[in-house]
């Protein structure tokens, strides 16, 4: 296995490749710092690019421009309060209180060295788990997807601290607004007002989006000052290195964080959302400030960006092993797959992407 890994890693280090993978991270960072458009729709809206390439072009680029949104998303959310998209939006409850005290340079550091490691550590995992992924999905049924579900909705009501009414409520609304769109097992339309829009129910990214950069922008306008309240605003970004410190003393963070991205990950359907919540929920259940969470705590910041990439990297398990996608950007990857002749499963695994005829 260490042959072949080490095998495609010379073939993406190729000229083309790498210039292809460069121009991914290139559009990726813009559109990361976008908020409502999210890797996904930037992958499906580069597919038509990939007909021509061969496998490990393609895939250089679109991976490279995939997971790199992810990662700069952080950025409007710790800087504006606004999730480049929905996978941030944890990053937003202690990034952005941060940056309101004149921090924003030490969040940015901690959140972008921590998705980097976690990147590292779902990419491990990834490669590790290539022989037993098949026997590790296909445990999960209904039982197990409803008990994740119940443990997603309870990390919502548990991070409202002691308002625990306040965050059931805003749970059940949660659930209220995921009923909204087709019934998917009988076809009737729920909620729906007549309106054809919402048969496909209510987008994650404009309600997330929404919710999050609504409120921040009119608290802006109403403010009619600059976002950090603090006399050294004029330097936001010094204390990037203080951050990059903050990542490596809570290096055990950053390993148990990562784990839960790598994991949510793997179970098709959860999404990044999830468990970036889950991993910023346990993070603040071992902390020994639990009441800075939400108020600026640093490792709020550090368990929120290390779940980041490695959450992408656990939702690739499925999709190469039995073209089953862990998440939206995985399920236009699979359609990159079907585009360059590679189908998921035994032959993906096994056949010579350089040998292969088109």
């Amino acid at each position: 296995m260490l042959t072949d890994a080490l095998s495609g890693l010379a073939q993406v280090f190729q000229p083309a490749p790498l210039a292809l993978m460069l121009l991914g991270v290139a559009i990726g960072f813009v559109v990361g710092i976008l908020p409502g458009l999210g890797g996904a729709v930037t992958l499906a809206l580069m597919l038509p690019f990939t007909y021509d390439m061969q496998p490990v072009e393609a895939f250089a680029f679109l991976l490279g421009m995939w997971v790199v949104t992810s990662t700069t998303g952080d950025i409007t959310s710790v800087l504006f309060g606004v999730p480049g998209e929905a996978t941030s939006a944890a990053t937003v409850l202690d990034g952005h209180p941060m940056t309101k005290r004149g921090e924003g340079g030490r969040a940015l550091g901690a959140v972008l060295l921590s998705s980097a490691l976690g990147a590292v550590f779902g990419a491990l995992v990834l490669a590790l788990s290539i022989p037993v992924i098949r026997p590790l999905v296909m445990l999960f049924g209904p039982p197990e997807f409803f008990a994740l579900t119940v443990l997603g909705l309870t990390f919502v009501v548990v991070l409202s601290g002691t308002r625990l009414l306040k965050g059931f409520v805003m749970a059940a609304l949660g659930l209220l607004v995921a009923l909204v769109g087709l019934d998917p097992q009988e076809g009737v339309p729920r909620y729906t007002f007549d309106l054809l829009y919402l048969w496909d129910g209510i987008g994650i990214v404009p309600l997330v989006v929404g919710l999050f950069g609504g409120a921040e922008v009119l608290q802006i306008l109403l403010s009619r000052s600059s976002i950090a309240r603090t006399d050294d605003a004029a330097a936001p970004i010094t204390g990037v290195g203080e951050g990059l410190r903050d990542v490596l003393r809570h290096w055990p963070l950053v390993i148990r964080s990562s784990a839960i991205g790598t994991g949510v990950g793997v179970v098709p359907g959860l999404g990044g959302t999830v468990a970036q919540f889950m991993a910023y929920g346990a993070a603040q259940q071992s902390s020994k400030t639990p009441e800075m969470f939400g108020k600026g705590s640093i490792e709020g910041v550090i368990a929120a960006g290390a779940v980041n990439n490695a959450k992408d990297s656990g939702s690739l398990i499925p999709t190469i092993g039995f073209g089953i996608p862990g998440g939206a950007g995985s399920a236009v990857l699979l359609s990159a797959f079907l585009i360059v002749g590679l189908n998921p499963g035994q032959e993906m695994l096994t056949t010579s992407w350089t040998s292969r005829s088109r």
